[in-house]
């Protein structure tokens, strides 16, 4: 990041929206080094012994935190601290640091401090997502050497004054030292939009900026900082004109909140008039607000991997059923669509052993990985059919690239609901099966699936990602990650179209389905069912209560023509405009 001496504002990458100000905070008590001794043979025995006792501290110390914190954290925290709990007891990380210490007759701060960077480097070249575990193998290092260190933890709880915390990296734990109350914004010089840190925020609604580096040569502990997270932007020592804009801008931003709360709670007239459907993609209701469970369609992707993670078995046939079985339940009429387990690539199992690969991200990984291990498929299709018996299953496949995929998952769900009839079991029919179009190879041949399966769901992260060869977590190339580029439209004008030829329903649910203007291309592009975060509700809603479809499809029809991103974003942001100025007056 180039710093303007004329200009106050720097420009990073907002991971969490919103709009705050207030004296600037430096998270202490990183270690930035570590002794590095050599050892004889004959201490090494004790030296393995003293990194075991550390390591057993550490865990100690951090299940105590979360525990203190038990209340605080919300569903998404726990999923963070859970993966991050298994570090220290992953006895092939722990067999690592030992063998570095015996092997390199060094001390185990300094084998701790190889294997982190070892894991790391590996870590880096991989998945976007995949590589938010080097925070966590980052984060245990520091805690094991802090300990190790005698050092004791760096707090920023207890006090009375707000403030804006600056961390070069913001690692999981250090949530647990940080008073949320007091917090009124966050910026960090590491982490992306998928990151812990961006989770962390959104989930409390604190604005959050990453990819601001070298603040600390720039400004002070006690300096003003502004944070607008919406738009990325950082400002130091706003003046009172700047400070004026800012709380024009919150209080925008606290207003339009508000009207969306209230939006997610009720269904609009107009998604019924226009045949509109609003689902939901979860992985549990623990922190679903029940006015807006009661306000939807259905769930259009429920993600079951987590319930594979967290644990050190596959669970069972008979708990995947009463897990399935609870969910449609507690859905009632209401459809719910069950990804199969997408594990591989960015989201990996600590029992399940998966060869280390040099692009996990076009690996081994979704459909691709359990159609080679039927014990994990096998009991999860026979689950999910048994749980259709008490509602509207659906069942949809990750990662699908050809028709010969599709094929093969239909084959072994009939051959498994013949299995389970003669075994006494009352499985009315087949559940609608599905495929999601993540690749773009399966969006160039989406007629041929669409002629084959029961209906589409596009996955706009990933398909963006794969389309544009971009990371959109990478500072260097995010810029190029652009899911409004009529490049992109047209490919998913060619999934919606191809699926309506067919008859067959489709739905889009990546992150697309529940930004503003996003909601309208995709209106104007003919779709009709949106699956999106719970916290995307009211936006998409809003859009949805000031648009008909076809005042969408005619603002669509110029979108396609344009050339760039930019270009698009420019029209669909007037016409919003527009549109919300009439409804206000």
């Amino acid at each position: 990041m180039n710093f303007s001496s004329s200009d106050n504002r720097v420009q990073g990458i907002g991971v969490a929206p919103g709009v705050a100000w207030g004296p600037l905070v430096l998270l202490p008590g990183k270690i930035h080094s570590v002794p590095r001794r050599a050892l004889s043979q004959g201490a090494l025995d004790g030296e393995v012994t003293r990194f075991r006792g550390a390591l057993e501290e550490a865990e100690r110390e951090f299940r105590q935190q979360t525990i203190e914190f038990g209340g605080d954290l919300d569903e998404a925290e726990r999923r963070i601290f859970d993966t991050h709990l298994h570090l220290y007891q992953d006895d092939v990380f722990r067999e690592a640091i030992e063998k570095r210490i015996q092997d390199g007759k060094i001390n185990a701060e300094a084998a701790i401090l190889d294997e982190i960077q070892h894991l790391t480097g590996v870590l880096q070249g991989m998945d976007s997502l995949f590589r938010e575990r080097q925070a966590d193998i980052r984060d245990v290092g520091q805690r094991i050497n802090r300990i190790l260190l005698n050092q004791a933890q760096a707090s920023l709880i207890g006090g009375t004054e707000p403030f804006i915390l600056y961390a070069r990296e913001l690692l999981p734990s250090d949530t647990l030292t940080v008073d949320r109350t007091r917090l009124l914004g966050i910026v960090t010089e590491l982490g992306g939009a998928a990151s812990h840190v961006a989770i962390l925020a959104r989930a409390f609604d604190i604005p959050a900026v990453s990819g601001i580096r070298d603040l600390e040569s720039r400004v002070r502990p006690g300096f003003t900082i502004a944070v607008d997270g919406t738009h990325g932007q950082v400002w130091l020592e706003p003046t009172a004109e700047q400070t004026d804009e800012l709380e024009q801008a919150r209080s925008r931003h606290l207003q339009e909140r508000e009207r969306w709360n209230v939006r997610a709670s009720a269904r609009a007239r107009a998604e019924d008039e226009a045949g509109i459907r609003v689902l939901l993609n979860i992985e549990n209701f623990e922190a679903l607000r029940p006015e807006v469970l009661a306000s939807i369609d259905g769930i259009g992707l429920y993600r079951t991997e987590f319930l594979f993670m967290g644990r050190d078995l596959f669970p069972s046939e008979e708990e995947q059923f009463e897990f399935y079985r609870g969910v449609v339940e507690r859905i009632g009429d209401r459809e719910v669509t069950f990804r199969i387990i997408d594990v591989g690539g960015d989201k990996p199992l600590s029992y399940l052993s998966i060869p280390k690969e040099l692009n996990p991200s076009l690996g081994w990984r979704g459909i691709r990985l359990t159609f080679e291990w039927p014990d994990l498929l096998i009991p999860q299709l026979r689950a999910l059919l048994r749980a259709s018996r008490f509602g509207k299953v659906k069942i949809m496949l990750p990662m699908i690239t050809t028709v010969e995929e599709l094929r093969q998952a239909k084959e072994l769900l009939s051959q498994l609901r013949d299995d389970l009839i003669k075994q006494g079991e009352d499985i009315p029919g087949l559940p609608p099966l599905g495929v999601m179009i993540e690749v773009p190879a399966a969006a160039m041949a989406s007629e041929d699936l669409a002629a084959e399966a029961d209906f589409l769901s596009i996955g706009t992260n990933d398909l963006g990602q794969y389309f544009f060869a971009v990371d959109r977590n990478n500072l260097q190339v995010a810029r190029l990650y652009q899911p409004l580029h009529p490049a992109m439209l047209r490919l998913l004008k060619n999934v919606i179209d191809a699926a309506d030829r067919q008859n067959t329903e489709v739905s889009v649910c990546g992150e697309m389905a529940g930004e503003a203007f996003p909601v309208l291309a995709l209106m104007g592009l003919g779709l009709r069912r949106f699956s999106m975060s719970p916290s995307h509700v009211p936006e998409a809603r809003w859009i949805m209560e000031m648009f008909q479809p076809d005042e969408a499809a005619a603002l669509v029809n110029h979108l396609l023509d344009l050339k760039t991103e930019a270009e698009v974003r420019s029209l669909l942001q007037q016409a919003v405009q527009e549109r919300s100025e009439a409804s206000q007056s």
